[in-house]
């Protein structure tokens, strides 16, 4: 397997969901699998919804097609197969699109989800585990890797349920799992672990085939099948990613993943600080995302979503050059990006004030 390969799962999972997406919009209008407007939800009409299970079966088509056509190639970086690697993903994130689409048709409690991304987790963790596979992680080294089992489903559940809150907005979730997905892609080819770059090229192409059709205003959903699905493989890639080459600096990896997820994790902290300042329930739904903050300052839909895809775009290029940097560099240059984020915050955070001060 090499750049060929991965660039040829890109391109495939972008054509499988361009033309995929069409047709999960017209079974959504046939069954009537519609989200409707209500409460919170200010769009117009009534939009299908099973835009997820088109970007999990773009995906899921390409991976299959990998597994039984390529071979082993270049040696992996993972202490995982290939063909277990393709099987584990495919699995895995069909158990996150069932458990959105349950959400989607149910719309199941907070605690009832919550239970069921983690039990999900745990049967992905289990795999991974018969399968002789192993945690690279810095941790394991120093006397506590008995930490690295359950802060990997914290974070795996964790950044499922971020990018389950960022799909506020037409295009904001689907157009980062784009970014995301490029750049994971483009860190494990430089690191040469190829089978994670494979996986990350078709993530990154499935989202971006859907991309158009959910831009504003969106004509399909992706529904919380797609969101799930698509945090919970971008925190599969980050964990099972190389971000520290031989001769580097293992506790640099810690800092590639969350800069390169910085908008899902920055979009969840700031509205659940939101509510626990207001005593509102954290687990609640409000519309004080990002985005939503963005057009009560006066930019339009389309232009809040391009403004945030343009800060994870900046906030993940850094993590791109940190496998090069020492301890030193590495930390000036996230310090830099905890100082954009600063910043951001504070001049949204102002502008928000002002404009409450002259209503």
């Amino acid at each position: 397997m090499g750049l060929d390969e991965i660039s040829i799962a890109f391109l495939a999972a972008l054509t499988i969901g361009l033309a995929l997406t069409p047709l999960a919009r017209m079974v959504a209008l046939k069954s009537g699998f519609m989200d409707r407007p209500a409460g919170r939800k200010k769009h117009m009409m009534s939009t299908p919804l099973l835009g997820g299970v088109a970007i999990y079966l773009a995906f899921t088509a390409v991976m299959l097609g990998g597994m039984f056509l390529l071979d082993e190639g270049k040696a992996s970086m993972i202490s995982l197969p290939w063909d277990s690697l393709c099987i584990l993903v495919v699995v895995s994130g069909g158990l996150m699109t069932l458990v959105g689409l349950l959400d989607d048709i149910m719309n199941l409690k907070p605690g009832t989800k919550l239970l069921l991304h983690t039990l999900a987790v745990i049967l992905a963790g289990i795999f991974f585990i018969v399968r002789g596979a192993s945690l690279n992680v810095f941790l394991s080294e120093r006397g506590m890797a008995w930490l690295e089992v359950p802060l990997t489903v914290i974070w795996l559940v964790g950044i499922t349920n971020s990018f389950n809150l960022l799909d506020h907005a037409d295009g904001l979730a689907s157009g980062t799992a784009v970014v995301a997905g490029i750049l994971f892609t483009v860190i494990n080819v430089v690191s040469g672990n190829y089978h994670v770059a494979f996986v990350s090229a078709a993530l990154a192409g499935a989202a971006l085939g859907f991309f158009p059709y959910n831009s504003n205003p969106a004509s399909i959903f992706m529904g919380d099948s797609g969101s799930n699905m698509l945090g919970f493989m971008l925190g599969m890639v980050a964990v099972l990613g190389v971000y520290t080459p031989e001769g580097s600096l293992r506790e640099i990896a810690i800092f590639s993943p969350v800069l390169i997820l910085a908008l899902p994790i920055l979009d969840t902290a700031f509205v659940l600080m939101f509510r626990w300042k207001a005593g509102k329930p954290l687990f609640g739904a409000d519309r004080n995302h990002l985005a939503h903050r963005l057009m009560r300052l006066g930019l339009s839909h389309g232009q809040s979503v391009w403004v945030l895809l343009s800060v994870a775009v900046l906030m993940g290029i850094p993590a791109l050059v940190l496998p090069t940097l020492n301890r030193y560099q590495a930390i000036l240059v996230f310090a830099h990006a905890v100082g954009i984020v600063c910043l951001f915050s504070f001049f949204m955070h102002r502008a928000e004030a002002s404009g409450k001060d002259e209503r």
